[in-house]
């Protein structure tokens, strides 16, 4: 197996800058086509690049909505777990426009390896004490 938990690290944290600008081109070309979501609300399953740009654009819409400025990784684990398949685990906490604390959340993703790239198949959303250990 190869030693990519570096790349799939900065992979990540390239995601989650471009999340952050709260803009859905950005963050499209991190998403694996088909792709799942799971979260408290329920299982959504995408299968088209405009499906997981729509996603996208209704979590951005609220988080602007909601005065979403920034957020701030509190741990982080990457575990592959073969040649092409490998998980991020992380909590984290999502501040609005004036400091204060907006949540706290944790989430854990599912990248594959593609011909040029590692990309997230599967996101789940969980309580934020609930990161993996991946060591």
């Amino acid at each position: 197996m190869a030693g990519d938990e570096n790349t799939i690290a900065q992979t990540y944290s390239n995601y989650v800058q471009a999340f952050q600008t709260l803009d859905r081109q950005a963050v499209l070309p991190y998403c694996h086509v088909p792709c799942m979501f799971v979260s408290p609300q329920g299982v959504r399953i995408m299968v088209t690049p405009s499906e997981v740009e729509s996603l996208f654009n209704r979590v951005m819409e609220s988080l602007k909505a909601r005065g979403f400025a920034q957020s701030r990784l509190t741990d982080f684990e990457v575990k592959q777990m073969s040649e092409d398949i490998a998980l991020v685990s992380v909590s984290r906490v999502r501040y609005k426009t004036d400091g204060s604390e907006l949540e706290q959340l944790g989430e854990t993703y599912t990248f594959r390896k593609t011909e040029k790239d590692w990309k997230i198949v599967a996101a789940m959303v969980h309580d934020p004490d609930t990161v993996l250990r991946l060591c």
